[in-house]
């Protein structure tokens, strides 16, 4: 049946997540997300329950900024894939979520750390001095069986629609998979920040992340609208 639908265009609707979906999204989160996501893959996140439950808190969060998107299967009604977006602005200070200082740091803190040193790295902000507000994609997601099939595309033109329509003046993608990375660039984004995984290494001068290929970069990319 996987098979079958990986060789056949799937038709889908891409709807706006309300709270009445959000369990249904968290469920496929944790089934294929929190499981196949390079960085989580890497660390055997879903063995920590610790981190678990953060990252699940971490995804309940980015659900309450009311801007991310779910397809959903025309055929059977079924989810299919999410985009968990967010909205980041000049004037609001950027969260900060990693303490790399901290000695009994869970599998999710290793990530967080990660995420945070590619946001100041970046310093998007210092960089494109005129943009103010700015949609981030944090979280991009199809379930296994429907990959290939012009999901992520559908659900990137989709949060594309709003942010123009919100008057948002840049995408900003985090891409820990190289499918995704290939995905945003096929959109015309711009890759700005480059940080390959066997050069990324903890205060023990270990690797952190060992992932399996074709992931060998974290990538941050834009999309000026």
């Amino acid at each position: 049946m996987m098979d079958e639908i990986k060789n056949t265009k799937v038709s889908i609707n891409v709807v706006p997540i309300t709270d009445n979906d959000k369990q249904v999204v968290m469920n496929s989160l944790k089934q294929y997300f929190f499981r196949d996501e390079p960085l989580c893959a890497s660390l055997g996140l879903m063995e920590e329950k610790e981190s678990v439950v953060q990252l699940e808190n971490f995804c309940a969060d980015l659900l309450q900024s009311g801007v991310s998107f779910m397809a959903v299967s025309a055929e059977t009604g079924e989810m299919v894939g999410a985009s968990l977006n967010t909205t980041i602005c000049r004037d609001n200070e950027i969260k900060q979520f990693g303490d790399e200082n901290n000695d009994k740091s869970s599998k999710f803190n290793d990530i967080m750390v990660l995420l945070d040193k590619a946001g100041r790295d970046v310093d998007v902000f210092g960089h494109y001095p005129n943009i103010n507000r700015i949609m981030e994609l944090k979280i991009i997601t199809v379930n296994e069986a429907y990959r290939g099939q012009g999901v992520c595309k559908a659900l990137i033109n989709k949060s594309k629609e709003l942010a123009l329509e919100l008057g948002y003046q840049m995408i900003y993608v985090e891409c820990s998979s190289h499918f995704t990375a290939k995905a945003v660039e096929r959109f015309g984004f711009q890759c700005i920040y480059s940080l390959s995984y066997s050069d990324y290494v903890n205060k023990q001068n270990d690797v952190v992340f060992k992932t399996q290929p074709p992931h060998k970069y974290f990538k941050i990319h834009v999309l000026l609208l």
